[in-house]
């Protein structure tokens, strides 16, 4: 199911039209050093929100309010970019809370600049949900760059799907085309993975084994202070996130080199045994992230504080090879 016709036009006229002494936002942001953002505020709901099949943010609570912004170069890339929100009931089978409301919308600012741009999103309320002749007014309110004859941006209609995980669940996605100069993240070309539930008990549990042989290896390197031989599995992740970024290069290896000095003797890291290290695909098939029992892949309790630390790990694989990525 689709909404009405995709409704086009001018935010502002400083925006695009422009006027005298302005540029266009193509000419001054999307093609030199754009910064994506995606600002959350959500309440009175569960709800996730996707970039490009990747979740940005879940929350599992609809008893939260939250507030965020989250950097977004490293899962944008020039052209097509799909963003996603799904929205959840409280319970299953009961019907999404009429007081809640989950804002998603995406900006773009210049590097090193304050002025920031609103490219587009989604403005969820669950009022628009009392009854079918209100969905138009209540349930999307999205405000959309022109498509001039430039190429600023293109966005596609908004489609709403019902019912999708289980009765109550609404998704909303929109395809936008953002022309920008952002390089292809080597994630978008990486190997599909099969779905965790499409694999049979047999093959589940040769991966599982792998895979936590694997962080093992990693996990057994850095409580030994073996730093110099782990910091080679994050040289991509590294080197694209200083690129995402503008960061010289160095920077983000640096900043997980000390994150590793500093945490790590801190802990107690809990031993990865047995055989429960499974992945989860995103929805775009390629990212997995790995975890234990439900839980981060790595995890340690602080030595003399109480409390855990956690240390999430993500993965791509290409020609059969487990790389660690963002």
């Amino acid at each position: 199911m689709k909404l009405a016709a995709i409704i086009v036009m001018l935010t502002s006229t400083i925006f695009l039209a422009g006027c005298p002494g302005e540029t266009k936002l193509t000419d001054s942001i999307l093609n030199k050093k754009p910064v994506f953002t995606m600002k959350i505020h959500g309440f009175g709901t569960r709800y996730r929100v996707y970039v490009n099949g990747v979740v940005m943010y879940k929350e599992k609570s609809s008893a939260s309010q939250v507030t965020t912004s989250i950097p977004l170069n490293h899962w944008m890339k020039s052209g097509e970019n799909e963003l996603k929100i799904v929205v959840y009931p409280s319970k299953k089978g009961t019907p999404i809370n009429e007081k809640s409301e989950v804002n998603a919308e995406l900006y773009v600012h210049n590097d090193e600049m304050e002025q920031q741009y609103r490219l587009g999103g989604f403005n969820f309320k669950g009022l628009g949900h009392i009854a079918e002749s209100d969905l138009l007014e209540y349930r999307l309110e999205t405000e959309l760059f022109k498509h001039n004859e430039d190429g600023e941006l293109i966005a596609q209609d908004v489609e709403v799907t019902e019912d999708t995980i289980f009765d109550g669940v609404i998704e909303y996605k929109q395809i936008l085309t953002i022309p920008n100069n952002l390089p292809l993240w080597a994630f978008f070309d990486s190997e599909e993975l099969p779905n965790e539930p499409d694999l049979s008990e047999e093959d589940f549990w040769v991966l599982s084994a792998e895979l936590r042989d694997h962080l093992k290896s990693i996990q057994d390197k850095i409580t030994a202070g073996n730093i110099d031989e782990v910091m080679p599995l994050f040289e991509e992740r590294n080197s694209e996130l200083d690129k995402a970024f503008y960061y010289s290069n160095g920077v983000m290896e640096a900043k997980l080199r000390d994150s590793f000095e500093t945490d790590i003797p801190q802990l107690d890291m809990l031993p990865i045994t047995g055989k429960s290290v499974g992945y989860t695909n995103e929805h775009n098939n390629k990212m997995a992230s790995v975890y234990r029992d439900g839980e981060p892949a790595m995890t340690g309790n602080y030595k003399d504080l109480s409390g855990s630390l956690e240390f999430p790990i993500m993965f791509r694989k290409d020609n059969g090879e487990w790389i660690i990525t963002r």
